[in-house]
């Protein structure tokens, strides 16, 4: 190395060393990262910066490339004491993921303790390692003769049917844990749950199913050898069987050996955008291919299509779903930096298949088979593949151009296969209109679509109508064509409903028509499609089949129809003042599937008015000039005022409507989900729905909402927990590892983007959060939380301000907190300070609250005198505040910095300061109240440091010389 490189690689190692100690490790990586790449290949000196770099890694909790560097640095110097004792702290904390790590940690720390024998840190972590070794060694023993015997009578030939059924059961346990797997992978496992997938007995195929997915979990190598020896077609089969459990369990197994194969079981997403690259051997054009194969394969199970279609949508489109790039050979053949997957699904067919399969007539021929929920499964993912896919305009164009052209192609095939082509067509259109409905739309004004469905209404064969009139209903959400249906067609579907000998599900589909066409002008209470009353008597129609029906298809459509007409404020009394309609869409709810969510979620949203959230308020001078333009202004009804919606609510939540909304809330489509955010954000507003919320479930549902789906519905789902949060004790509301996942959405809240109640609810319910521990202090830190919070701080919002405090208040007693005011070269300390000063009451609180914990640091006591200048007068008015719990935080301050040292005792004793403090202890002589108390208590404990130190006299009678409180009871007094 040169003198010159010398010297900036040292320069840069001290730049370093500077930002570690001001807890700013991640500038310090980039410093110690720089001197790397200044030091010459062979330097010796190099050791030390991958030992700096390696501690900034600790601290960050990045144990991973910590063992990485100390190992680097041990390279080079093998007698490093301090590289070693890091690789270790390292690899102890990666032991508790992965067992792997424990016996490398424990030889090391041997070693390093003959290396450094009277360290007191090395010699406590080889005893915790130690321990740990022993454990692992005897449940290791212990596991081993478990599996030996479990897989000898599970595989045995003449082992008794039920004994079979209790070993398999119990290799499910023992593949749940990483050393239980191992070994069962170890004695040929694998080819014995092979055998196992062809037994006749249910219960065992499943459980087997159940073991091999455990196997696969977070385990690429161990997958890859799964589908060497299982292989793809025969789980394909499984999954594609009409056994329910069966297809269900296959469905799980290929779902874990995909995140396991892709190393994403392994990720942890930051954000819905984020895309994982996948570069490895695994063929997953393959496992595309096989699925797209499966969707249009007539030995495919209804619901076997169902569970091919949920994997499509789960692992195909980035968005919310596993966010695969592919970039394997045949990708790159194409395209040069890879292809998404829904780029490559489109481009092998799937979505062309999609629309076919969604346009299968029943009883045609070929005919599919498939369940009354399919056709919604497929739109939910044309809408998830179009989202992902269609983010340019040459992409919009193109998925536009495939749907409107396999449509056509099914149009244009009459000639060769009759109507049975036309209703394919149609019935394709339903399914895309239910999806992306833009998309459908266009497809609605060619060929004169229209009038097609219109002319197969007025045809009495049942399939026929009921196809047409499906199709109708899907048209009607675009006000052009619900003015045409409306001209045309309604009333077609009132002859259909009152004909006799029209069958039951005909009628409801005509009445869900009729429902829709009565709701075209939404909520405008002055604007009305039919005769007044008309859609009160509609809605009494629907709650007839949603009340007296057995068949559920019945009751999902009468759900729908009410769906339209809740619009209307007087079916929402109608209904809500019925207890028995409200039990029985809750019962319709709890069944599932999801066919029910739009009709059940919309109804519910309705009646509690959940689409106002979001909405932009319209200025009234807009209004006026509306008016004065003779434009239309709608008008709300008075039945939706506000004391309406409450009393709606209350009675919804009392017939056990949070528990519908749990059990819809497993629905895939986005849209619906949002749905679903909104209703759980109206019945939180109320403070006393909230432990009902929490209690039956919607608290846990929440949190997976409030993380997918479109940005309003992550809002809406975010700050439903957010109210919870805020008056709810985040032990019982989220407890164990909920509360560190409650962190993401609320953190989302804080986005600028959000409103201004969003990103205050957000910092109450972390405030309220963060008392909980440590891990979730830790928990928002990270991803820049400090910034983020940090930003509220500074706002001009009073309220936003004061929350912010209040949070930072719960998080300083967090090191990871502290390290960022114990860092010099910032105002941050000082700020706090000066915060003090404010008339707000309750930022003065928070503020002096905050000061308080951070007075427990010495150098901080001593950085005050000098970084403020006020500080006697702020110190001073505080202390005197009449409010007892803002004095008590101030003392506290006050006692931190008087026993910090001679010095600082010496400047307050020379102050003011000590006159307030002598002012306050005999105003408090005779006062009984408990927090007055604690700032006797706080008084007492400043003067006998003063005393100690010899700036003041001892006090001279018994009651003064009773023993004080210690610095570091003050804040627990």
């Amino acid at each position: 190395m040169t003198e010159a490189g010398k010297t900036e690689a040292e320069l840069s190692k001290e730049q370093g060393n500077q930002h570690f100690k001001a807890g700013e490790y991640e500038e310090a990586i980039s410093c110690y990262t720089q001197a790397l790449k200044l030091s010459e290949k062979g330097d010796k000196g190099k050791a030390v910066f991958y030992k700096n770099r390696a501690a900034c890694h600790l601290k960050l909790e990045e144990y991973q490339k910590a063992a990485a560097d100390a190992s680097k640095a041990l390279d080079i110097s093998g007698n490093d004491a301090k590289a070693l004792f890091r690789k270790c702290q390292a690899l102890e904390h990666l032991s508790e993921e992965n067992p792997q790590h424990l016996t490398t940690a424990y030889k090391d720390a041997m070693q390093l303790l003959q290396m450094e024998p009277k360290d007191a840190q090395v010699r406590a972590m080889l005893v915790r390692l130690k321990d740990r070794v022993m454990k692992l060694s005897n449940e290791k023993h212990t596991t081993t003769n478990k599996v030996d015997q479990m897989l000898k009578i599970a595989f045995g030939k003449e082992e008794s049917l039920e004994n079979k059924r209790k070993a398999v059961s119990n290799l499910i346990v023992l593949s749940r844990e990483e050393a239980g797997a191992q070994l069962i992978f170890r004695e040929g496992g694998i080819q014995g749950l092979d055998l196992l997938l062809d037994h006749q007995d249910e219960e065992i195929l499943l459980n087997a199913l159940m073991a091999l997915t455990n196997l696969c979990y977070g385990h690429r190598s161990r997958t890859m050898a799964l589908l060497d020896t299982i292989t793809l077609p025969k789980i394909c089969k499984l999954v594609a069987r009409p056994d329910v459990k069966v297809s269900n369990g296959a469905t799980s197994l290929v779902q874990a050996a995909i995140r396991a194969v892709t190393g994403l079981d392994k990720v942890i997403h930051r954000g819905a955008e984020e895309a994982v690259v996948i570069d490895n051997e695994a063929d997953l054009e393959l496992l595309l291919k096989a699925l797209i194969v499966m969707l249009k394969d007539r030995r495919v199970s209804g619901v076997g299509r169902d569970n091919v279609i949920d994997l499509i949508i789960k692992n195909v489109p980035k968005k919310g779903g596993l966010g695969i790039i592919i970039k394997t050979k045949l990708a790159q053949s194409k395209y040069k930096d890879g292809i998404g997957c829904s780029e490559l699904f489109i481009d092998m067919g799937g979505l062309k298949d999609l629309i076919v399969v969604g346009g299968n007539v029943k009883d045609s021929d070929p005919s599919l088979p498939m369940t009354d929920e399919t056709r919604m499964h497929i739109s939910v993912c044309l809408t998830r593949i179009y989202d992902d896919y269609a983010i340019h305009d040459e992409a919009v164009r193109r998925y536009k151009e495939i749907c409107q052209s396999t449509v056509q192609g099914l149009l244009g095939d009459v000639e060769r296969r009759g109507m049975v082509a036309n209703l394919e067509a149609i019935q394709a259109l339903t399914t895309i209109l239910h999806g992306p409905f833009d998309v459908g739309n266009i497809i609605l004004g060619v060929q004169a679509i229209m009038n097609n469905m219109i002319a197969m209404c007025a045809v009495e064969e049942p399939d026929m109508q009921m196809i047409a009139v499906e199709a109708m209903i899907a048209a009607m959400s675009k006000k052009n064509r619900s003015t045409f249906i409306l001209s045309h067609g309604a009333g077609l579907l009132k002859q259909i409903y009152k004909s006799e000998s029209a069958d039951e599900p005909i009628k409801v589909r005509a009445l869900v028509g009729l429902s829709k066409l009565g709701s075209i002008y939404g909520s405008d209470g002055t604007r009305k499609a039919f005769a007044e009353g008309s859609t009160l008597k509609l809605a009494k129609h629907c709650r007839k089949f949603l009340q007296t029906s057995k068949e559920r298809d019945l009751q999902r459509w009468a759900a729908e129809g009410l769906a339209y007409l809740t619009m209307d404020a007087d079916v929402k009394e109608f209904l809500v003042d019925d207890p028995q309609t409200i039990r029985a869409i809750v019962e319709l709810a709890k069944e599932g599937g999801v066919n029910v969510v739009y009709g059940v979620g919309t109804t519910l949203n309705n009646m509690v008015n959940g689409y106002e959230y979001g909405k932009e308020e319209e200025l009234p001078e807009m209004k006026k000039l509306a008016k004065f333009a003779k434009q239309h202004v709608p008008e709300p009804h008075k039945l939706d005022s506000r004391d309406h919606v409450d009393m709606r609510i209350e009675k919804l939540v009392k017939e056990g409507v949070v528990v519908s909304l749990v059990a819809l809330s497993k629905t895939e489509s986005n849209a619906e989900r949002e749905l679903l955010s909104r209703i759980f954000l109206a019945i939180t507003e109320r403070e006393a729905h909230r432990g009902i919320t929490v209690a039956q479930g919607g608290a846990k549902v929440l949190i997976p909402m409030a993380n997918e789906g479109s940005d309003k519905g992550k809002w809406f789902a975010g700050q439903a927990l957010a109210k919870i949060g805020i008056t709810t004790n985040p032990e019982i509301a989220f407890p164990g590892q909920r509360a560190l996942e409650m962190v993401r959405p609320m953190k989302k809240l804080l986005d600028m983007d959000a409103s201004a109640l969003q990103n205050f609810e957000a910092l109450m319910a972390l405030t309220n959060l963060a008392s909980q521990s440590e891990s979730v202090r830790n928990r928002i830190f990270e991803d820049s939380g400090f910034a983020l919070i940090e930003y509220y701080m500074f706002e001009d919002h009073e309220m936003l301000k004061r929350a912010a405090i209040q949070l930072i208040c719960n998080l300083v007693s967090s090191k990871k907190w502290l390290e960022k005011y114990q860092s010099t070269g910032n105002d941050r300390l000082k700020y706090i300070v000066l915060l003090c000063g404010e008339d707000d009451f309750e930022l003065v609180k928070a503020a002096a609250g905050t000061l308080a914990q951070l007075t427990t640091d010495k150098d901080m006591c001593e950085r005050i005198p000098n970084e403020v200048k006020s500080w006697v007068d702020i110190l001073c008015e505080v202390g005197a505040s009449p409010l007892p719990d803002i004095q008590h935080r101030m003392m506290v301050v006050i006692t931190n910095m008087m026993m910090a040292s001679k010095e600082l005792a010496t400047k307050i004793v020379e102050t003011k300061i000590l006159d307030v403090v002598m002012a306050v202890r005999i105003s408090l002589k005779d006062d009984a109240d408990p927090t007055r108390q604690k700032v006797r208590k706080c008084v007492d404990a400043a003067l006998k440091a003063a005393t100690d130190f010899g700036l003041i006299k001892p006090a001279s009678n018994l009651e003064e010389q009773q023993a004080l409180p210690e610095q570091a009871q003050l804040m627990n007094a």
